[in-house]
């Protein structure tokens, strides 16, 4: 059975014709419903995973920094053979970055360009294991270029929540807590 198509009829080949009642113009009151629900469903169900990972608090903010702080301090202590130092001034809650090959000059402008934290958040105090706590004045995690660095735990403090972050001699990664971690416990 052959059909050939002339002008929205159809004509079959043993002569008998059929018309074609059915054009597309465009949506029913019906399916417009269906997808509008449909969407409405979705957005309903991502709006709250958007709004965590758009507007991202201040903690969130300042771990991302840190640990890609000390992700990248690692990294460079290796690829440029030199050693690298995170400065944390506790007082003026300030982080930089130095390497030991840079001038007396170029230390100075980098502790006066310093890094502040977001607003709200606080450093509680550094931890060493063997050093103790700091929780005043500058104090110091050095990158060494064979690869390891020192062991740290970092407090920051927002409102009455604590988040730790453990800073490991031979792991590129850093360890999030969230509560006040100690070397102690």
């Amino acid at each position: 059975m052959v059909i050939f198509k002339i002008h929205n009829h159809s004509v079959v080949s043993n002569g008998q014709r059929a018309t074609n009642y059915r054009q597309c113009c465009g949506f029913t009151l019906l399916e417009l419903l269906v997808v509008i629900s449909l969407m409405s469903i979705m957005l309903v169900l991502t709006v709250p995973r958007f709004h965590n990972t758009l507007f991202l608090d201040e903690t969130k903010t300042a771990s991302r920094w840190l640990i890609g702080k000390v992700r990248a301090l690692k990294e460079a202590a290796i690829s440029d053979q030199k050693q690298h130092t995170l400065h944390i001034d506790l007082d003026t809650e300030r982080f930089w970055e130095t390497d030991e090959s840079m001038s007396t000059e170029a230390l100075e402008s980098a502790a006066l360009n310093a890094d502040p934290l977001p607003d709200g958040l606080k450093i509680a105090d550094i931890e060493y294991p063997i050093r103790g706590k700091i929780n005043s004045g500058q104090t110091d995690i050095t990158f060494y270029k064979n690869g390891y660095s020192d062991k740290a735990l970092i407090h920051l403090q927002d409102d009455e929540e604590y988040v730790s972050f453990l800073i490991e001699p031979f792991l590129s990664e850093i360890t999030r807590y969230e509560t006040y971690a100690s070397f102690e416990n």
